[in-house]
């Protein structure tokens, strides 16, 4: 395979000169981000979920006591319906 013009793939990767921005007066506007309600909200939800445990402690021991001790049923209409919920 031949590589051919690389020299204009340099010239993409050389270094250009800067240019000075403008700089802001005092009397023209300045970026401003709002944030909405809805965000603030969501931030707020997401800092709860993240700081709740994600298991259940509590739950699990209780299930496997119930493994233990032998009376743990489910039955297996319960373990079709949540199969079908999922196709």
């Amino acid at each position: 395979m031949k590589i051919s013009n690389i020299s204009k793939l340099y010239q993409t990767y050389e270094a250009k000169p800067v240019v000075s921005g403008k700089k802001i007066v005092s009397g023209e506007k300045k970026d401003k981000l709002n944030v909405s309600d809805q965000a603030k909200e969501f931030q707020t939800a997401l800092k709860a979920a993240l700081s709740s445990p994600s298991v259940r402690e509590d739950k699990i021991n209780d299930i496997k006591t119930r493994i233990d001790n032998g009376s743990y049923n489910v039955s297996a209409e319960d373990i079709a319906n949540k199969m079908m919920t999922y196709i």
